[in-house]
């Protein structure tokens, strides 16, 4: 690690660029508790995926992960997916057998969310990583059709901002 010397502009840029993704978080984190009324837990697993995406929006905005139709499509397969595994471990957790006790079936299922989620991703042509975090978050966690939405709605705004303040925003990676 080594510390990056800036031009003023650049300093400006990193702080005001920086905010958006305060913002994001701050306003995610409040709707989630306030509106969708979800305990910390489930809103930190949501806001773990969606801070790296507002990372990628606004601070490494020209990076092809941070592209809106890779955001978007990534989080809808994430939703997808993660749904999905979550119905399947449900459904094996009452296993009592030998292989059950040995292993742990969210575990299980997270791993393979996250495998079947990276395929996709790639022959799909949406890798954006930050997707898989709320796949595996579904699963480990569970979920609600209105956090879910709330997340969906959050990906949208960070596309929308991204797209509003693009010619404003520099690279600064």
């Amino acid at each position: 690690m080594r510390f990056h010397k800036r031009p003023l502009k650049e300093n400006i840029h990193l702080l005001w660029q920086s905010s958006m993704v305060f913002v994001i978080m701050a306003l995610f984190l409040l709707a989630i508790h306030h509106v969708v009324g979800a305990d910390t837990t489930l809103g930190a697993i949501g806001a773990t995926s969606l801070g790296s995406s507002a990372f990628l929006a606004f601070v490494a905005h020209d990076t092809v992960m941070a592209r809106a139709p890779r955001m978007i499509w990534g989080y809808i397969l994430g939703i997808i997916v993660g749904v999905s595994a979550s119905v399947v471990v449900h459904a094996f957790n009452g296993c009592h057998t030998e292989i059950c006790a040995l292993t742990s079936s969210y575990a299980i299922g997270a791993g393979i969310a996250a495998l079947v989620l990276t395929v996709l991703m790639n022959i799909l042509d949406c890798q954006h990583p930050p997707a898989i975090g709320i796949a595996i978050g579904v699963i480990l966690r569970g979920w609600t059709l209105p956090g879910l939405m709330l997340v969906v709605t959050f990906v949208f705004l960070i596309v929308f901002l991204r797209k509003l303040l693009r010619p404003y925003l520099i690279n600064l990676l």
